[in-house]
């Protein structure tokens, strides 16, 4: 079954450059396909739940304000950007109370929203101030998502893989529904599920559950894989969960999801398994990163990153400089990242890694620069 647009990765990066490879690595300003923003969450905690496979887990998590600073950019680049992805590598974005000011600024320019949430906030956040009215208000096409990390098809296994005292799943859920019965025929923005599997949310009876209640639901999609190991771990310790978690894995979870996937790219909701071979850790070993041309990122910490899943002062070397109060300043960093020298290597032998869509775009990269 063929992935939706949305996620094929290379093909998005080749389509924002009209099909034009050559502006990679030519030393002119390039702007990125999309800004990801880690907003600092409430400024006093990154955020309000405790999963386990969480990427910001073995990470420094600093919130630093800097949202006046980011929303300026936003103003600048006045529509030069299409995408901005409102997630965190840490840090839970509804928590941050200027959240709707950066959804009206980048619907203000014409560019698109992609927000990343665990959800637990959606349903309150309507009650008390309108904001899925407001996001539904705002949203002017189907490239504007809402994407809500589930994980569970019961609300016991969902306290169990979010490590919570507390219930969220119905809270969730009503968040969800309320979501989709307000943005009505419209149809956008896009709503998604997304769903990790783990030995505690996996059983037959469980994905069944998940998979009618999408469809009650009526959301645009649900995706199912597997979760990444931790960022930040030896390489050795990464391919020993591959091994485990992934490899071993993989066969039974394909099994239990076969007679549950759609069968048609058109299928509403669309139901699709995204296999551990888009994010294995044997395939890092490029020598170009391009993916500065698909998008940069501004962390939780108030630092500019070369990319989302490096967005932490636990790496570093992949800070471009503070986020800056000028658009040349912005400019100024973009150029810094698109880099033909960097050495992905540089990110690998402190446990950084890719996620899906840089390791699918550098492997395409490579494998035509071998052409």
């Amino acid at each position: 079954m063929e992935r939706p647009a949305s996620y094929q990765y290379f093909k998005i990066l080749e389509d924002y450059l009209k099909g034009d490879l050559s502006k990679i690595f030519n030393r002119q300003l390039v702007y990125p396909r999309q800004v990801e923003i880690h907003l600092p969450a409430d400024h006093k905690r990154p955020c309000n739940f405790n999963c386990y496979y969480c990427q910001g887990a073995l990470v420094e998590r600093p919130l630093v304000p800097y949202e006046l600073k980011a929303l300026h950019l936003v103003d600048e680049l006045a529509g030069r950007v299409p995408f901005f992805i409102y997630g965190g590598a840490y840090s839970e974005p509804l928590m941050n109370p200027y959240f709707v000011s950066f959804i009206a600024m980048t619907k203000r320019h014409g560019s698109y929203f992609g927000i990343h949430t665990n959800g637990s906030l959606l349903y309150t956040l309507e009650q008390t101030q309108g904001l899925l009215t407001e996001l539904c208000r705002l949203a002017t096409d189907r490239q504007d998502y809402l994407s809500i990390s589930l994980d569970a098809g019961y609300s016991k296994s969902h306290t169990r893989t979010k490590n919570l005292k507390v219930d969220w799943f119905w809270m969730i859920i009503d968040g969800i529904r309320e979501a989709v019965n307000i943005r009505g025929k419209r149809g956008y923005p896009s709503i998604r599920i997304c769903y990790l599997l783990n030995e505690v949310n996996s059983t037959q009876r469980e994905l069944e559950n998940m998979v009618a209640l999408a469809k009650d639901l009526e959301v645009d999609s649900l995706r199912f894989s597997i979760p990444y190991d931790l960022y930040g771990l030896d390489f050795r310790k990464v391919r020993h969960y591959k091994k485990i978690h992934e490899v071993s894995k993989t066969y039974i979870y394909e099994e239990k999801l076969k007679p549950l996937l759609s069968n048609s790219i058109e299928d509403k909701p669309f139901i699709f398994y995204l296999g551990p071979e888009m994010q294995d850790v044997d395939k890092m070993c490029f020598k170009q990163c391009i993916y500065s041309y698909y998008q940069i990122t501004l962390g939780a910490d108030g630092s500019v990153y070369r990319c989302s899943s490096t967005a932490t002062p636990t790496f570093p070397a992949n800070i471009l400089g503070e986020v800056p109060d000028t658009l040349e300043g912005l400019e100024r960093l973009i150029l810094t990242n698109h880099n033909p020298d960097w050495n992905p290597q540089t990110c690998f032998k402190v446990g950084a890694r890719c996620n899906r869509m840089a390791l699918e775009i550098n492997t395409k990269w490579e494998e035509l620069c071998m052409k």
